[in-house]
């Protein structure tokens, strides 16, 4: 980088707890030790998960409620850079942003903090244990079969508060967060990484910048760890094959145990049961031994006890909560992403929409998918407007998952059709809108029309505007070979895109006649049947309960009842 290349200011966008400033801090001295005379500023950006603090991880969706608002920040050019706990980012970076940088990693182990001063083996009989991960209540119950495990949520400042009440014994905690805050004294016990297999990326900062930004991406390279970047990519690969995040109890963990990279990994159930593995990885091909590793211990936990594969082809970042339920349903998902959900290539025309809607130029707001709903709230706070400020407009939403994103964001309660279709939520809604009413309809680059011709037809005037676009997934996949052999029970599609992508990918769909077919909605429903597909059951939208209830309908033939077809019935 040349001295006219230096940038003068380097903003980093970070969350703002303790902890995430902490982090942000320590970047910026690293920034300003390696560039002399450049100079940071920190700004912090509130997120799903900073808003939410109650809800369990499972419920708001786990990777990307910590990072999501800070990317949104990120692309749209108000930081520079973006400082994670790599631990929390999701296995797939958003479409123009890149991680430059892993500096220095900090200790990867959890910890035991125990009012009794005790480790895990002498805490008292039956024990109450704090933790909102999955993965450490897993690995627990492992260690512990006798714990009783108690949700945990909040800051790491919050989570030690209640440590001392008389309801808990102990919690568990990353031991990283506790060493930056300098708050390592209250450690009963460091739990040693091959009994207690740390989360992917555990103890690592990533940071993230704009895959356009030459200047930036070359001045990160001056605090880049490699040995930290090598063990954290391969744990990312690890995470990305097994297609989950936070909410499913896995843990993978990579580091250097003389000449050799070693790996050491965990996938489970709440039950405690859990299939672990040893792996030393080629340095020369470290991220596909990891991704084949994940592979290998998926199957490994589910041989032998005739769970059903079910086959997850909603895009990566959406998959892990299904995948979660299905894992805690007795089944074994499969995931494999047929699309992904990209930005417009412009915001431009959504940003004034926005805006419009912000400053009450709208009445309705209708939204027919959740990606349209985190696509505006993503918006609203890249635009510095007050994402729970909707409190004037009449909200719509297609079925009960997309009014689930709604509520989250504390919009008012959404009207729901009686069934989740866009030909009802049009119907309905022409009966409440009045003639003059004015209607922003955010979407995807794929939606049909009907919503808004039937809103328009009685008399209200309909903004669309695409809000996200729907992009065929081609790269390669680890599952690609097990899915050609038709190697799955159950197949899962959330929309007619699905469906096509997956034939498109596969040549064609022949492979996965054997498996049951399960379908969100009757439109999605019929793509499927016009490829050849029998469709056993319809779940009545994309929440993940209705999913799950669908699929279990499917795996014991009680397709009638969900609105699907028997093998050889046409509807």
């Amino acid at each position: 980088m040349t001295p006219a290349e230096k940038p003068s200011l380097i903003r980093i966008g970070t969350r703002g707890s303790a902890l995430a400033l902490a982090q942000a801090r320590r970047v910026g001295e690293l920034l300003e030790a390696a560039h002399p005379g450049v100079a940071v500023e920190i700004v912090t950006i509130d997120t799903q998960g900073d808003r939410d603090k109650t809800s369990s991880l499972t419920v708001i969706g786990g990777q990307g409620v910590f990072t999501s608002a800070v990317q949104a920040e990120l692309l749209a050019g108000h930081v520079d850079i973006a400082v994670h706990s790599a631990k929390d980012l999701p296995a797939v970076s958003p479409e123009g942003l890149v991680i430059a940088a892993f500096p220095e990693r900090e200790d990867a182990r959890d910890v035991l903090v125990s009012r009794h001063g005790s480790t895990l083996a002498d805490l008292p009989e039956a024990p109450v244990i704090g933790t909102s991960s999955r993965r450490r209540a897993m690995e627990l119950l492992a260690l512990r079969p006798d714990a009783r495990i108690h949700d945990l949520r909040g800051n790491i400042d919050t989570r030690l508060r209640k440590s001392e009440s008389a309801e808990l014994d102990a919690i568990v905690l990353a031991a990283a967060g506790l060493v930056r805050l300098a708050w390592h004294d209250r450690v009963s016990e460091w739990l040693p990484i091959d009994q207690f297999v740390p989360a992917p990326g555990q103890g690592a900062l990533a940071v993230e910048v704009r895959a356009t930004d030459r200047v930036m991406v070359e001045a990160l390279a001056a605090i880049d760890d490699p040995e930290a970047g090598i063990a954290v990519r391969a744990e990312r690969a690890f995470l990305s094959a097994v297609g989950a995040g936070c909410t499913v109890p896995l843990g993978a963990h990579v580091r250097r145990e003389g000449s050799a990279w070693v790996l050491r990994a965990v996938f489970g159930e709440m039950d405690g049961q859990a299939a672990r593995l040893v792996r030393e990885l080629d340095p020369e091909q470290m991220n596909a031994d990891a991704a084949a590793a994940a592979i290998e211990l998926i199957h490994r936990q589910f041989s032998g006890r005739n769970r059903p594969r079910v086959l997850v082809t909603r895009a990566e970042a959406q998959a892990e909560p299904l995948s979660a339920a299905l894992v805690a349903a007795g089944m074994a998902p499969v995931i494999y992403p047929v699309l992904r959900i990209e930005a417009p290539e412009s915001v431009d025309e959504l940003d004034d929409e926005i805006r419009r809607l912000a400053s009450g130029g709208y009445d309705w707001v209708v939204f027919t998918s959740a990606n349209a709903v985190e696509s505006v709230a993503t918006r609203l706070a890249a635009l510095a407007l007050d994402v729970t400020g909707l409190g004037e407009v009449s909200i719509a939403a297609v079925g009960r998952a997309t009014a689930g994103a709604v509520s989250r964001y504390g919009w008012p309660v959404p009207f729901v059709p009686g069934e989740a279709t866009g030909a009802s939520l049009g119907e309905e809604l022409a009966e409440r809108i009045g003639p003059g009413s004015r209607v922003l309809h955010p979407r995807g680059n794929l939606a049909r029309d009907e919503v808004a011709q039937r809103i328009e037809a009685a008399g209200a005037s309909v903004t669309p505007v695409v809000a996200y676009c729907t992009v065929a997934e081609d790269r390669p996949h680890p599952h690609d070979e097990s899915v050609r052999r038709g190697d799955v029970d159950v197949v899962t599609f959330a929309s007619p895109s699905s469906v096509r992508n997956l034939a498109r990918r596969l040549g064609e769909l022949g492979p996965i006649a054997r498996a049951r077919v399960v379908c969100v909605g009757p439109v999605t429903a019929e793509e499927a049947r016009t490829h050849g597909l029998v469709v056993h059951a319809v779940a009545p939208d994309a929440s993940v309960g209705g999913l799950v209830a669908a699929i279990r309908a499917a795996v014991l033939d009680e397709a009638t009842v969900l609105g699907g077809t028997r093998p050889g019935e046409r509807s």
